[in-house]
């Protein structure tokens, strides 16, 4: 295959790896959905479970939470790898 052929399937793929992130179905999709102060139990960073309250609200790819002391917690949202839903999150 020459290299000028190569290049192209570069381009295509890249391209098509574009178009699936932009249509991804991760978190940020279900966050998009929830209303301000959807009770949330926690989220998971790096694997870790942080508590947290609530959802507030999502805007330019940051997160923003509240916690049950009522301060701000944002976090970029592609790190965020799950959510907790619910009052009991931690496993019994």
């Amino acid at each position: 295959m020459s290299l000028n052929k190569n290049l192209g399937l570069e381009d295509l793929l890249r391209d098509l790896l574009k178009d699936r992130r932009d249509k991804k179905c991760g978190v940020e999709e279900i966050l998009k959905k929830l209303p301000p102060n959807y009770p949330v139990g926690g989220i998971f960073l790096k694997g870790k479970l942080v508590p947290v309250a609530a959802f507030s609200n999502l805007c330019d790819c940051l997160a923003y939470f509240i916690d049950e002391d009522g301060q701000v917690i944002v976090v970029d949202v592609d790190k965020v790898s799950g959510v907790a839903f619910g009052e009991d999150v931690e496993p019994a």
